[in-house]
């Protein structure tokens, strides 16, 4: 048994890195102005970011990492915390759940992708497009 959880936790700690991310897809909701109404549309996909990976602990749980991301053209890491917890964990599937402030995240590190989410704008009651709601979904590709 102990040889099974060793060769677990010694995979996620490999998860430990940076990695490079790019959204291939967008779409979200934005104000008519013509109709006076909100609908969805789809979006460039412009997010790039880097997200590094610290491993911090091993938890009955599984291993829990420090987790950043910095978006494309800045040199301000974002902290990039569980729902729960300052440390994000990666399950047994490679799945891992964060947020910044912003942003809500959830990478499949087996599979490269990631989905990320801003949910800010519309419910502010502004009918602008200065703030809109989008999801997007890309790859992310470790760093050696």
């Amino acid at each position: 048994m102990a040889t099974i959880t060793f060769a677990v936790s010694f995979a996620q700690q490999s998860q430990e890195g940076t990695y490079s991310c790019a959204a291939e897809s967008s779409g979200g909701i934005f104000y008519n102005d013509q109709t006076k109404k909100w609908e969805g549309t789809g979006f460039r996909p412009l997010s790039k970011f880097v997200l590094r990976l610290k491993y911090a602990r091993t938890t009955t749980k599984g291993d829990e990492y420090a987790v950043t991301v910095t978006p494309n053209g800045r040199n301000d890491a974002l902290p990039c915390i569980s729902p729960r917890t300052e440390l994000a964990q990666i399950d047994e599937f490679g799945f891992l759940v964060c947020r910044t402030e912003f942003y809500n995240y959830r990478f499949n590190l087996n599979s490269g992708r990631f989905v990320e989410a801003y949910l800010m704008g519309y419910i502010n009651g502004h009918d602008t497009n200065d703030d809109t709601p989008l999801v997007a979904g890309g790859v992310c590709k470790k760093n050696e």
